[in-house]
């Protein structure tokens, strides 16, 4: 089993084996894109082809062939609402009121995406909140492109944040009392930020960190609000803390468990944070690969299969 995972820049990878019954990795890997990846371009076919060949090396490469593949995509590639909704809608109601949400926020005609539509756990009252996401209509051809060359099996497709999900899970760190969670990443001063609540997605986004210990934000999805009250949560905690190239460096992880409407802890994110530190969730063939948080993405896709092939009875 491959997970594959495209983001802006690189393509990473990891391998699931099944050594006499124990799940183990048998490979990490990431190769670096010539061209910035910022939405899936489906009609270049320059891209395409360049992205069908590197997928093709990496089936190549794999020491323990395995035709069937998880591939993850990043969500900030997709448009992402969350929005409350009247607990009275319901039926065809509801759906019509959902896809005209999602129509304003495109600004565009629905007929060129499919829409997903999920309940929240954070629905109360005479309120619900939705996740919506629109995926565009040729988003199916696209991977056949990319992937058919290399004659891998598609058996799913995911995005980060629900990878990153699974991290939680696997590290049992998925908070069932309301609290605000973050999965933070800084790579060369470069801020990646997955909010969950309720054991789901809340918002994400992606963002410059600043000489002056401010965040400017990039790509956003999700809750507006709490991604702001998240950044300058974040903000306040580094500010002259220290050099802003030395903070929150590789993958950190903070639950606000307890009181979901503070994010203020985090002004002592040194004890409050922690490394996720999945090296001591996974076999690796070579325990000593370095960055291995690096991989969270394809890592936390593997998980799913770990669980649904090795569980027990």
């Amino acid at each position: 089993m491959l997970a594959i995972h495209i983001s802006r820049d690189s393509i990473k990878y990891a391998q699931l084996v099944n050594f006499k019954g124990t799940p183990f990795i048998e490979s990490l890997g990431k190769v670096n894109l010539s061209e910035q990846l910022y939405s899936p371009d489906m009609t270049n076919t320059q891209i395409i082809m360049s992205l069908a060949e590197q997928i093709s090396s990496i089936r190549n490469s794999a020491e323990f062939p395995d035709n069937s593949t998880h591939f993850v995509i990043d969500s900030d590639w997709f448009p992402i609402g969350i929005h409350p909704v009247d607990s009275a809608l319901a039926g065809n109601d509801l759906k019509k009121y959902l896809n005209w949400y999602m129509k304003e926020m495109l600004e565009s005609s629905l007929s060129r995406y499919t829409m997903i539509h999920q309940e929240l756990n954070r629905s109360s009252g005479k309120s619900s909140q939705y996740i919506s996401m629109a995926i565009p209509q040729s988003f199916d051809s696209w991977l056949e492109r990319i992937i058919s060359p290399s004659e891998l099996e598609l058996k799913r497709v995911i995005t980060e944040m629900e990878a990153l999900g699974n991290v939680l899970t696997l590290t049992k760190l998925l908070d069932f009392e309301g609290g605000i969670q973050v999965v933070l990443e800084n790579r060369e001063n470069t801020i990646n930020c997955h909010m969950f609540q309720n054991q789901e997605f809340s918002g994400l986004f992606h963002g410059s960190l600043n000489w002056d210990y401010k965040i400017t934000l990039d790509h956003v999805r999700g809750d507006a609000n709490l991604i702001n009250l998240v950044k300058e949560a974040i903000e306040k905690a580094i500010k002259g803390k220290r050099d802003p190239d030395n903070v929150i460096t590789n993958l950190f992880y903070y639950s606000s468990t307890g009181d979901p409407s503070m994010m203020s802890n985090l002004q002592n994110y040194e004890v409050s944070c922690q490394a996720l530190n999945l090296g001591n969730q996974f076999n690796f063939k070579d325990p000593d690969t370095e960055n291995i948080d690096e991989y969270a993405v394809v890592l936390g896709a593997l998980n799913g299969e770990i669980q649904e092939r090795f569980s027990e009875d």
